[in-house]
């Protein structure tokens, strides 16, 4: 089973249903039933029936027809309904393509619906990294490529300094990129690691020598060796606001876009430390430039604007990456992130 298909159990069968603080708020054209499509996620789902789709977990969390609400599929048809406990959504029981036999469902786990786009994150999920120091020594790193290369690819042999592990453990190779500073304090808050691919040790020692498995990019002297893990990712998520008020900034976008748009990956200045954690969401508002006042000649910051909501996804001590949700204006660097 690969990482993501692991993640993506652990996504499914380990989803927390936790009760929202938050009152579910209908949308005023909410409909009474909606088809799944193939596209969908629970995000998108519950955006149609709900002002804050972020609620999701409890418009489905007490569910007896869906006993595990993430598992739907395309081609089910969910009804709106009202309870003693608020808006709830069920299986259409009435028939049609939604209408479910008593039988099991022989399908691939990865054709039900997801909760947001997995597509999109999926890649950081797996290799993103933001390193404490920026300074080879402090890691294994690679002292050069085998056989006077200046670089070496996949099935090329590299030697690695400061390596200790015996042959047959796996190393994922990372080159140090530019650190991510607070806009605020100045603060290095990390260094961001560009991810190039995998090494397996053959021989141990130092240097030791190792096959490069994997490589997205040319691996070169100077890149730094972390050992693989292979333990399942833990990328379920219940959405929600912070219990507490936060208040940052957007302070990168991954892959180097300068626009900002939906399904867009951002780099948040806050992190554990701050007390954020997986599948907190945050109203992003959009700081305008300052303006000329032409009475009293003083430099005015103007009030900020709402521009869209991000959901915390993966996470760091200092920093965060986080996933534009929707947008509803454009966004930039330095934009902020605050409690909804």
């Amino acid at each position: 089973m690969t990482r993501l298909r692991r993640s993506l159990f652990c996504l499914l069968a380990l989803w927390p249903f936790l009760a929202n603080a938050d009152e579910l708020t209908l949308r005023p054209d909410h409909p009474e039933i909606y088809v799944v499509v193939r596209g969908d996620t629970l995000w998108d789902i519950s955006g149609r029936f709900l002002e804050k789709p972020w609620n999701w977990p409890k418009l489905w969390g007490v569910n007896p027809q869906i006993a595990n609400p993430h598992l739907i599929y395309p081609g089910d048809r969910l009804r709106l309904i009202m309870t003693d406990d608020g808006p709830r959504l069920v299986r259409d029981g009435m028939g049609g393509p939604g209408h479910l036999s008593p039988k099991i469902r022989s399908t691939q786990l990865d054709t039900a619906i997801p909760p947001i786009p997995l597509r999109h994150v999926q890649a950081f999920l797996e290799e993103a990294v933001v390193l404490r120091s920026n300074q080879p020594g402090d890691f294994a790193y690679v002292a050069a490529a085998a056989d006077e290369h200046l670089a070496a690819g996949q099935g090329d042999r590299i030697y690695g300094r400061q390596v200790d592990a015996e042959p047959g453990k796996s190393f994922d190779i990372f080159r140090i990129g530019p650190a991510y500073t607070d806009p605020e304090t100045g603060e290095a808050l990390g260094y961001n690691a560009l991810y190039i691919g995998q090494a397996v040790v053959q021989r141990a020692g130092d240097p030791a020598t190792l096959d490069v498995a994997k490589a997205r990019r040319e691996v070169l002297a100077g890149d730094i060796l972390i050992p693989t893990d292979d333990r399942p990712l833990q990328a379920f998520y219940a959405p929600r606001a912070p219990d507490d008020a936060v208040k940052g900034q957007i302070i990168g976008v991954v892959d180097g876009v300068s626009q900002i748009g939906q399904h867009s990956v951002v780099v948040l200045n806050r992190g554990q430390r701050d007390g954020i954690e997986l599948g907190h969401v945050l109203q992003v508002r959009q700081v305008p430039q300052p303006i000329n006042d032409p009475v009293t000649r003083e430099r005015i910051q103007p009030p900020s604007d709402p521009a869209g909501t991000v959901m915390v996804f993966r996470l760091f001590e200092r920093v965060s990456y986080a996933l534009v949700m929707n947008a509803t204006g454009p966004m930039h660097t330095l934009d902020e992130v605050v409690t909804p």
